[in-house]
């Protein structure tokens, strides 16, 4: 008896820690978004492209700082020297040695070439600030794609459960049949029908699991985990359903992503032209080093030469006339300048078109999904009836297969339709810059 005790909670050890098991494996859509900034590859890549152009952006790289080099160099000489000199003094060796020694540290600073420094960190700044929003345009396209993944596989669930759930009703169906046809008072033509129908609902559930299986494995190589891992996900598919279009309208142009990008674009190109206008105007260059040399010498008339100190001066250049070279690259990069703002405007009024398009597909879809909604509670209640109807006999089976079609249909166009909202919803808050918070 204490065995069999034994056993028994043991049993009920397992089968607690398997349901703990199948809960911990459900994947949230927060839990999927979180592992898919971590892993996606998208990202990754453009946020190292971020942190390129953020590194970039230094008053160094501007040319706004001064370069210091230290350098160093010597020389070593054995000569055979022959001398004459106006006194008449000759010398005339062999085996002489000498040495020289340079030493120095080198400082080259512009301190003016134009303005082009400022308009380099000018752009260097929007390069950086473009880096940023194109990370931002990685993580709204896996975001998409995300909730088209995720909420997919909620949909079909939701079939499944729908399925299931007139497969308990054709279940009873055959019971009653059966039950009918011992008895005598239906014929056989109900029953087989019945079987049939119950085997139809069965294989439709092996295509949608498999439809199942399939999105799931599509999430996981979103998500650049195992393709073969399995998870569950949640059995609803929010929405929220307060959007209002002039809301939307007016965040197009401060939030809008793309719009955003496109106008850094333009920027970029000013700083371009800010840049090659620094070409009309002279350079200044500060040089200074300070230096230690030495030199000896076995024979001549300087044996020692050592020298230590700080140099100063300055260049100055100024290119009077290249060609109308500068004139003609300044004329072509404001036409680049023109072409970014005419793209940028396109752009803009697409974007509009698409934002009131969105808009009112939003708007269809949630009125499609509270018909739905109240088809699926009458297509429910319909059935209920047309089976309890069916149990006393004063229907047939063909008004209650038309009830179970009914149903099932219900079900379908019902997640359906919460899918499609879900994703307009999606569309409406990647145009107005709020997949992104």
């Amino acid at each position: 008896m204490y065995q069999n005790k034994t056993y028994f909670l043991l049993f009920i050890c397992l089968f607690i820690g398997l349901i703990a098991g199948a809960q911990s494996a459900q994947l949230t859509f927060e839990q999927a978004v979180d592992i898919a900034l971590k892993n996606n590859y998208n990202i990754s890549i453009a946020k190292n492209q971020e942190k390129e152009a953020k590194n970039a952006n230094t008053l160094g790289n501007a040319g706004m700082l001064p370069t210091v080099a230290i350098n160093a160099s010597g020389a070593f000489a054995n000569n055979a020297i022959k001398q004459e000199y106006n006194t008449g003094a000759t010398v005339d060796k062999s085996g002489i040695a000498s040495k020289n020694i340079t030493t120095g540290v080198y400082l080259n600073w512009t301190i003016f070439d134009g303005l082009k420094m400022f308009a380099t960190k000018e752009q260097l700044s929007v390069l950086e600030s473009m880096g940023m929003l194109n990370t931002k345009v990685q993580i709204e396209n896996m975001l998409v794609k995300l909730i088209n993944n995720y909420y997919s596989i909620v949909m079909i669930k939701q079939m499944i459960k729908g399925l299931k759930e007139n497969m308990v009703v054709s279940e009873e169906r055959l019971k009653i049949a059966q039950r009918k046809f011992d008895i005598g008072t239906a014929s056989k033509v109900d029953l087989l029908q019945a079987k049939v129908d119950l085997n139809a609902q069965k294989a439709s559930l092996i295509r949608e699991n498999t439809l199942l299986t399939d999105a799931k494995e599509t999430l996981n190589q979103l998500l650049i985990l195992p393709v073969d891992k399995d998870f569950d996900v949640l059995d609803t598919i929010p929405l929220m359903n307060d959007y209002k279009y002039e809301d939307l309208k007016n965040s197009i142009t401060a939030k809008n992503t793309d719009l955003l990008f496109a106008q850094r674009n333009i920027d970029n190109y000013k700083s371009i032209v800010k840049e090659t206008r620094g070409n009309y105007f002279p350079k200044l260059n500060l040089n200074a080093n300070y230096l230690f040399s030495r030199a000896d010498n076995q024979a001549g008339l300087i044996l020692l030469n050592q020298n230590l100190g700080l140099n100063v001066g300055f260049t100055a250049s100024w290119t009077i006339f290249n060609g109308f070279n500068t004139a003609n690259l300044i004329k072509n990069q404001k036409l680049d300048v023109e072409n970014s703002a005419l793209a940028y405007e396109s752009l803009k009024t697409q974007t509009q078109l698409s934002l009131i398009k969105a808009f009112k597909k939003y708007a269809d879809d949630i009125s499609v999904l509270a018909l739905q909604e109240d088809n699926k509670k009458l297509a429910k209640e319909n059935l209920d009836i047309a089976l309890e109807l069916f149990r006393v006999g004063t229907t047939n089976s063909i008004q209650l297969q038309t009830a179970q079609q009914s149903f099932i249909d219900s079900i379908n166009q019902l997640a359906d339709a919460r899918y499609n909202a879900k994703i307009s919803e999606t569309q409406l808050l990647k145009l107005s810059g709020g997949v992104v918070k």
